[in-house]
C-alpha cells in the first residue's frame, strides 16, 4: 500500500484504480467510438481551458482565420479525450499487449547500437507521451530512466506512479533528482536510456534563452543538451505519427551524436525545430490547453534587468 496516504485518499485511489482498470478491458469500439466522444464532448461543453486553447491557437497560428482555430481547437478536444482514453489505457496494459499501442519504427536498429550504453530520449506532449513509457520492454541491455514532474494532487501522483509502473527495466526519477540518479547507476551493468518531455514551460531564469517557436519568443528546458555535453551523450528525438485511434508509430531520430562540438544551444535548437515541424503536420495532437507561453522576454527584463534576445537573434 502507498504510504503516506490517509484512509480516504488510499479509498479514491484504489476506486480510480478499478475503474480505470475495467475501462481499460472493455472493447476499443466502445471506447475509442463511443466514449471518446463523450468525453470531448464534457470538456467542450465545460469549456475546459478554451481561453487558454483559442489564445495558444491564436498566437502560434497568426495566418489562420477564426474558422479554422476553431476546427483545430475542436479536433483537439477530441483528441484530449482520447489520450485520457490511452492513458486509462495504460492501466490494463499487461505483457500480452505490449505491441498493441505503439509500433516501435526503429526498436531493432537502436537495440544493436546502444544497448547496454547510455543516450537521451527526449519526447514532447504530443499524441499519448505516456506511451513512450512502453518502450522499455523493448529494450536489451538498457533501462528506461523516466524523467517527471510530481503531480500536486497526492492521489494522482499515486495513481500516475502505479500506472507508469509498465516494467522492470522502467525507473521512475523526479526531475529535481535526474542527475544524482544517473551518477549512481553509470556503472551498474546495464546502459541508461534518460527519457525526457522538453516542451513544458521552464521556470525563467537571468539567462534564459529565447528560441522563435510556433511564432513567438519561447525559452525550453535545456536539461538534455546539458547533459549530452557533460557526459558526452548522443541524443535522439521520440517522433510519433498517429496512425488510428489510441495507436502511434514511434521512431528516434537523431538530434546529436555525442561527439560533435556544437554551439551553445544547438541541440536544443535542433529538438525545437523537430518539435515545430511534428506540430505542423498534426496541430490537434499537442497539448495547447497547456499554459506554454507564461513567460517572455519581456517579463524577463522585468524581473532580472537584462535580456539577452538580441545577441540570440
Amino acid at each position: 500500500m502507498e504510504k503516506g496516504l490517509k484512509w480516504y485518499q488510499k479509498t479514491g485511489l484504489e476506486l480510480l484504480w478499478i475503474f480505470s482498470l475495467i475501462i481499460s478491458h472493455t472493447p476499443r469500439f466502445f471506447k475509442y467510438y463511443i466514449l471518446k466522444p463523450i468525453v470531448a464532448f464534457i470538456l467542450m461543453l465545460s469549456c475546459y481551458r478554451s481561453k487558454v486553447i483559442k489564445s495558444n491557437l491564436k498566437n502560434s497560428f497568426p495566418d489562420k482565420t477564426a474558422k479554422e482555430i476553431n476546427k483545430i481547437a475542436r479536433r483537439y478536444y477530441l483528441f484530449l479525450g482520447e489520450v485520457i482514453i490511452d492513458t486509462i489505457n495504460l492501466v490494463g496494459a499487461g505483457e500480452r499487449r505490449k505491441d498493441f499501442v505503439a509500433d516501435w519504427v526503429n526498436s531493432k536498429e537502436m537495440n544493436e547500437k546502444f544497448g547496454g550504453k547510455d543516450w537521451i530520449a527526449v519526447g514532447a506532449h504530443y499524441g499519448c507521451w505516456e506511451y513512450m513509457l512502453l518502450w522499455s520492454r523493448q529494450l536489451e541491455g538498457s533501462k528506461l530512466m523516466g524523467v517527471y514532474h510530481p503531480m500536486e494532487s497526492i492521489v494522482f501522483e499515486y495513481f500516475y506512479r502505479r500506472l507508469r509502473n509498465v516494467s522492470d527495466k522502467l525507473i521512475q526519477v523526479p526531475m529535481k533528482q535526474t542527475i544524482l540518479h544517473f551518477l549512481r547507476n553509470r556503472k551498474n551493468g546495464y546502459g541508461t536510456v534518460m527519457g525526457l518531455v522538453a516542451d513544458q514551460s521552464p521556470t525563467l531564469r537571468p539567462d534564459s534563452h529565447w528560441f522563435k517557436f510556433l511564432n513567438q519568443h519561447t525559452a525550453f528546458h535545456d536539461g538534455a543538451e546539458a547533459m549530452a555535453l557533460k557526459f558526452n551523450l548522443p541524443v535522439y528525438f521520440a517522433y510519433s505519427k498517429r496512425i488510428a485511434p489510441g495507436r502511434y508509430e514511434i521512431r528516434f531520430d537523431e538530434i546529436y551524436n555525442g561527439t560533435d562540438e556544437v554551439a551553445p544551444h544547438e541541440i536544443t535548437e535542433r529538438y525545437v525545430r523537430r518539435l515545430e515541424s511534428m506540430i505542423m503536420e498534426c496541430p490537434e495532437l499537442w497539448m495547447w490547453s497547456h499554459k506554454r507561453w507564461k513567460h517572455n522576454p519581456e517579463k524577463q527584463i522585468a524581473r532580472f534587468g537584462k535580456c539577452t534576445l538580441e545577441e540570440q537573434a
